[in-house]
C-alpha cells in the first residue's frame, strides 16, 4: 500500500467525522505528530495502530489498506 493514498484515506475519514489531528491521537493515546506523519505518508502506522485509528474513524482496517 503506498503510504500516501493511506495518510489520504486516514485525513478523510478523520475530516468526515469533524476530529482534529489532535483529537484523534488523544483517542488512540499517540502523538498529534505522528497523526501528522501518518495522513502526510512521512511514516506509515504499525497495524495495531492502525486497527486502532480504523475503530475510532468508524472504519475497518481494510478501509484503509484498500488499494
Amino acid at each position: 500500500m503506498d503510504r500516501k493514498k493511506l495518510g489520504k484515506k486516514i485525513k478523510l475519514a478523520r475530516v468526515e467525522l469533524d476530529l482534529t489531528q489532535t483529537q484523534l491521537a488523544q483517542k488512540i493515546k499517540a502523538k498529534q505528530k505522528s497523526i501528522s506523519r501518518y495522513e502526510t505518508g512521512a511514516t506509515s502506522p504499525s497495524i495495531k495502530t492502525l486497527v486502532k485509528i480504523a475503530k475510532v474513524l468508524k472504519k475497518s482496517a481494510g478501509h484503509f489498506l484498500d488499494e
